[in-house]
């Protein structure tokens, strides 16, 4: 019989968990029940939405649309809104919501911008009403985010005023989620314990914005793995594996939605082109669509289990819509469609097939057999060319992913690809 290994082991123990959200009672007044609103989710039962979900988006450059030129999106199909100073606030002071179209002018910058905010919105369809405010920095660590800074106490602000331009007119309103675009700046600096501290600033942002809405709902917060390391000068990074330790280390609090080397890149190989924000946009609504409409678990697709017998390991994935694919058309083959094999010998057995074994299984055979005491490892999209651009031709990448079929609203194929990963080999 092949031994077998839980992946979940091996991440939980590469993280200390971050707990649960901090329970808050506050005597800010509750919003008025919730209209029931029909959510089209499939076979998910309808569940009860608000007036107003205000979606937070925190981060750095990636979440502030960095690159993302020229704007795209300039026309609301639904009744998505924004503050009247934009979706990146900035240094003004709104008054009120307008309908959500992308073209900020960000302070100090000549350019406008495509964000991921319109993407996420509207893929989430005419009945769920969705504020999206954004408060990031380029080029800033968690150190710089993080409760009590600058952009962390406006997103506080904004809260505070949504919740009472709602109260105004009689409206229940949410704070629904977080979304998370981070993490560069952090393997620049080898910042420590990076899983502990996405679980610290989900556990804060849940704690304080209840505070101000009296809400009950969670505020998961979502995350994305950093994929462009290479271009950084580095050939792997610690930073995606701690974002996917923290998701989970932290069910249903952390949630990772999947990495980004699928995504269209602009001309540094670091920020993504306005196509590349608006996708990622919809990456992000696909799983907040299943947490927070649907109130299921949402899982990337990511190793399960792996197994070994002689010179093959099998590797058992979560995938959020069946059957596995090895694509080598929307992603270039960086070799072995991104698999690699590693252990403490210098010269490891080299992998000589990858094989789809079923609809949630990879097979990878190698030129001899596994040595248990050698600390096999299977890798993932782990490594890549120092310098190289990031994104579907270069960088560190892979060709596994799902047969999602979720429809784009601008034709985007919206498959989940495998996130960037290392598990043992038992």
């Amino acid at each position: 019989m092949p031994s077998k290994i839980a992946v979940l082991t091996f991440v939980l123990a590469s993280c200390r968990s971050g707990g649960s959200a901090t329970s808050n009672t506050s005597s800010a007044p509750a919003s008025r029940e919730a209209t029931p609103v029909a959510i089209d989710a499939g076979t998910a039962p309808v569940r009860v939405t608000w007036d107003l979900n205000h979606v937070l988006v925190t981060g750095q450059s990636l979440a502030i649309g960095t690159m993302g030129i020229p704007p795209l999106t300039k026309e609301q199909p639904f009744e998505n809104v924004m503050f009247d100073t934009g979706v990146m606030i900035g240094e003004d002071t709104p008054k009120k919501l307008v309908p959500l179209v992308e073209g900020d002018l960000i302070p100090g910058r000549v350019y406008r911008v495509e964000t991921l905010a319109s993407g996420f919105a509207n893929l989430l369809g005419p009945n769920h009403r969705a504020l999206v405010s954004i408060h990031g920095l380029g080029a800033t660590t968690y150190a710089g985010l993080k409760m009590g800074t600058k952009e962390y106490n406006a997103s506080l602000a904004a809260v505070k005023l949504a919740r009472d331009l709602q109260r105004a007119e009689n409206k229940s309103y949410v704070v629904s989620a977080i979304l998370n675009v981070h993490g560069e700046s952090d393997h620049v600096e080898r910042t420590a314990r990076y899983a502990e501290l996405l679980a610290e600033w989900q556990r804060d942002y849940e704690r304080d914005v209840t505070a101000l809405t009296a809400q009950a709902d969670p505020i998961p917060f979502f995350i994305t793995q950093v994929s462009s390391f290479t271009r950084y000068g580095d050939t792997t990074s610690k930073i995606p594996h701690e974002q996917l330790a923290a998701h989970v280390a932290s069910p249903g609090k952390v949630i990772l939605v999947g990495p980004k080397y699928h995504l269209k890149y602009g001309g540094d190989g670091i920020h993504l082109a306005n196509e590349g924000y608006r996708q990622l946009g919809e990456d992000y609504a696909k799983a907040y669509r299943r947490v927070v409409l649907e109130r299921r678990a949402w899982e990337p697709l990511r190793p399960k289990e792996l197994t070994r017998s002689g010179t093959s390991i099998t590797i058992r994935f979560h995938v959020p819509a069946p059957p596995l694919v090895l694509d080598t058309t929307l992603v270039k083959d960086p070799g072995s469609y991104g698999f690699s094999y590693t252990d403490d010998d210098p010269s490891p057995p080299a992998i000589t097939e990858v094989k789809l074994a079923g609809p949630d299984v990879v097979t990878l055979t190698l030129a001899s057999s596994v040595d248990a005491r050698r600390s096999p490892r299977v890798r993932y999209a782990f490594a890549g060319t120092k310098g190289a651009n990031a994104g579907p031709t270069s960088g560190a990448r892979g060709n596994l992913r799902d047969s999602d079929a979720t429809p784009s609203r601008h034709g985007y194929p919206l498959y989940n690809w495998c996130v960037h990963f290392e598990a043992p080999v038992p």
